[in-house]
């Protein structure tokens, strides 16, 4: 049932992106993934419970911003994020888990993600302790002007170097691949997050860029880390192209005294779009 209700959402969502009675032709995004380490405090030597203000407000300046792991200070996250847009806190109620940690914050408006859980994942006391929360991906319809959407997909994989943590991210990235082509067939997509794939693993990160069609924006304009787990892909349509700018790590993630608000660097693309009727450039 949860496979049919992502791609009904996403077939609504294709159609309606060529559907405004006035659409800008080109436009840039300003993009940033960054795994906030949003755990509780008695488990992080990060004190993200103080840290995830300064995170928010760091947000300034992005039109799209992808988190992952964010877990437990998700109002904190919020207080002074100036982003409009805004999936919306976990509420943990009665749960014992902390959620996926997956949340987006952009510029312009999106649907409302569709969450899916990894049905693979390897851990529980051991190895990242990655079964301990629902992990997996999100997908939305996201706007970048008025008559004109994308494809956005949030994802968190398995972490740990272990053949257990390697069959898990195998597994993952087939079940991620089938849910591209089954939910984005024809539509421009941008997907990013922490992958948990490292340098051991690269012909798998090969093989899901050419099942997808997706390109990974650090390899496309050959930047100095390609190495980095935390990465952000781009696929162009017949109705969009995407032209990678640039791609950095953005330093301001850090507090008063200079210290790194997360255990994770701060990834940030600059991208230039361009649909089918856009007048050629001289």
């Amino acid at each position: 049932m949860q496979s049919v209700l992502l791609l009904a959402a996403l077939s609504v969502g294709v159609s309606w992106g060529r559907a405004g009675l006035a659409s800008a032709s080109s436009g840039e995004l300003r993009v940033l993934t960054y795994n906030v380490a949003g755990l509780p405090d008695d488990f992080s030597t990060l004190h993200p419970s103080r840290n995830m203000g300064m995170i928010g407000q760091r947000f300034a300046g992005y039109d799209l911003v992808l988190v992952q792991e964010d877990f437990a200070y998700g109002a904190a996250l919020r207080q002074a994020l100036p982003l409009p847009h805004q999936s919306a806190p976990f509420d943990r109620a009665s749960r014992f888990d902390f959620g996926d940690g997956l949340s987006q914050f952009a510029s312009w408006d999106f649907s409302e993600l569709q969450r899916v859980a990894w049905h693979a994942c390897h851990g529980i006391i051991d190895s990242y302790l990655d079964c301990l929360t629902p992990k997996g991906f999100s997908v939305s319809r996201q706007t970048l002007a008025p008559g004109v959407s994308i494809d956005v997909y949030n994802v968190h994989l398995d972490a740990g170097g272990s053949p257990g943590d390697r069959a898990a991210r195998e597994a993952q990235v087939e079940q991620l691949s089938l849910a591209i082509e089954r939910g984005s067939a024809g539509s421009a997509v941008l997907l990013a997050g922490d992958t948990n794939i490292r340098s051991g693993q690269r012909g798998l990160l090969q093989r899901f860029e050419q099942r997808t069609g997706l390109t990974d924006v650090c390899n496309a304009l050959h930047c100095a880390e390609p190495q980095r787990i935390d990465r952000i892909f781009v696929r162009d349509s017949s109705l969009l192209h995407w032209s990678a700018r640039s791609w950095s790590i953005d330093q301001h993630f850090v507090d008063a005294e200079g210290q790194p608000l997360s255990d994770h660097l701060a990834v940030a693309a600059e991208l230039a779009w361009s649909t089918s009727d856009a007048p050629a450039t001289p």
